[in-house]
């Protein structure tokens, strides 16, 4: 089993920033990938235009709870969210979970089988 991360690229490349190394940090509002800190998980590129696109692996470390938009513009070199993003901070946010992604190696796309997927955040794979 391989966890498959999904990351939205429809606004911005943001897996060809982690493949290229310009972004080091996943960001979510939940802390819903922590149980695969630790782990080397695969990354697939989702897009409204195509279904989702594994691109490369990488290993997804614990998150780090950032709980003001002073220390969110801090780490912004990290996460590399642009101002007025959707994903950007807002009056609303109360907390952003940064997952520090390492080893990210690229690999041949494909398109993982639709039947395994367990939901929008992330799925398990089995190779076969």
């Amino acid at each position: 089993m391989i966890p498959i991360i999904f990351v939205n690229c429809d606004r911005h490349p943001f897996l060809d920033w982690f493949i290229s190394g310009y972004k080091l940090d996943e960001t979510r509002t939940r802390d819903m990938l922590h149980t695969l800190a630790g782990h080397r998980v695969l990354l697939a590129e989702t897009s409204r235009k195509h279904p989702p696109i594994v691109r490369a692996s990488a290993v997804i470390g614990s998150a780090r709870e950032v709980r003001s938009l002073r220390e969110w513009n801090i780490l912004r070199s990290r996460h590399r969210i642009p101002e007025g993003s959707p994903y950007d901070w807002t009056p609303e946010t109360k907390v952003k979970y940064l997952y520090p992604i390492t080893g990210v190696v690229a690999c041949h796309p494909f398109t993982p089988p639709e039947d395994v997927r367990h939901g929008r955040v992330w799925m398990e794979y089995h190779p076969v």
